[in-house]
C-alpha cells in the first residue's frame, strides 16, 4: 500500500484534486504561520504594504485549477520530458495571470506557483513512490 492508496479512497477524490489541496493548504498554512516578523502573518503585513493575509488567502485559492491541471498534465503524459514541460510552462504562466487578476498585480506567490506545481506535476506521475526525496528528485 502507497501513501496515496491509504489516504485518496477516504477522500473520494481525483489525484488531481488532492494535489491540489495539498498544495493550496500549503500555501495557506504558510500566510497563517506566526509570527514572521516582517512577513504576511495573521498578526500583520509586517514590512509589506502590498500585501495582507485575505489577499494571499484568495491568491492561494485562485491557484487551485493550476495546481490541478499541471497534476493532471503529469498524468496524461505519464514521463518527464519536452511536452510535459511545455504543458506545465503554459499551465504556470496560466497561474500567474491569474494570480495577478485575482491580487490586483500584486506578486504573491509566483515562485510556490513554480515550486508546489512541479512537485504536484512530479507526484501525479508515479503514486507508487510519493516520500518527499522522491517526488523531489522526479521534479528536479
Amino acid at each position: 500500500m502507497n501513501a496515496l492508496t491509504a489516504i485518496q479512497p477516504q477522500l473520494s477524490l481525483s489525484l488531481g484534486d488532492w494535489l491540489a489541496d495539498l498544495a493550496v493548504d500549503a500555501l495557506i498554512d504558510e500566510a497563517d504561520l506566526s509570527p514572521k516578523p516582517g512577513l504576511v502573518d495573521r498578526r500583520g503585513s509586517g514590512a509589506h504594504t502590498d500585501l495582507h493575509l485575505g489577499l494571499m488567502h484568495a491568491s492561494a485559492l485562485a491557484l487551485w485549477p493550476s495546481f490541478k491541471a499541471m497534476a493532471e498534465a503529469a498524468q496524461h503524459r505519464g514521463e518527464i520530458g519536452l511536452q510535459l514541460r511545455e504543458d506545465v510552462g503554459r499551465i504556470g504562466r496560466e497561474g500567474e495571470e491569474e494570480m495577478l487578476r485575482v491580487t490586483g498585480g500584486v506578486n504573491t506567490h509566483r515562485g510556490a506557483i513554480w515550486a508546489l506545481g512541479l512537485l504536484s506535476s512530479a507526484a501525479a506521475l508515479d503514486v507508487s513512490m510519493l516520500a518527499p526525496a522522491q517526488v523531489a528528485l522526479r521534479a528536479a
